[in-house]
């Protein structure tokens, strides 16, 4: 995930907890590491691919907190269940569906995002990166 708004960029972000772990289809690294010196420098990232990275992150945001927002609701009316309804398959199938619905939502609107910021950078620099994802698994 790219993590939470500015503000937490050194660690992974609230999103990072409620996420399974990383496998298949990796676009970047955790949270806003385009923002990261280390990661930044490693990339020869210069500030106009950081700005633009900026734009992107910015103009997506208020979508991919809305998306993970949804997540959490549906998570937490899965896990409020009644006793009852517990019993009936159909209604726990059911809230199943829309938790993995919502889970699938957030994953496509945060690869859209990692698509985009990837944009960004030079073939040398996503050859980096790519091994710094690599690495990071």
């Amino acid at each position: 995930m790219i993590g939470a708004p500015r503000g937490n960029m050194g660690d992974r972000g609230p999103m990072a907890t409620h996420m399974p772990p990383r496998t298949g289809l990796a676009l970047g690294l955790p949270g806003r590491w385009w923002d990261d010196g280390r990661t930044a420098k490693r990339l020869n990232l210069r500030n106009d691919q950081q700005k633009k990275m900026d734009k992107v992150f910015e103009a997506n945001r208020d979508q991919l907190l809305d998306r993970f927002t949804t997540l959490q609701r549906e998570e937490s009316r899965l896990s409020s269940m009644s006793a009852k309804d517990l019993q009936d398959q159909g209604k726990v199938f059911a809230q199943i569906d829309r938790v993995a619905g919502a889970r699938a939502e957030l994953e496509k609107e945060n690869a859209y995002i990692l698509m985009q910021i990837r944009q960004q950078l030079d073939a040398d620099q996503v050859t980096e990166l790519d091994a710094e994802i690599a690495n990071f698994r």
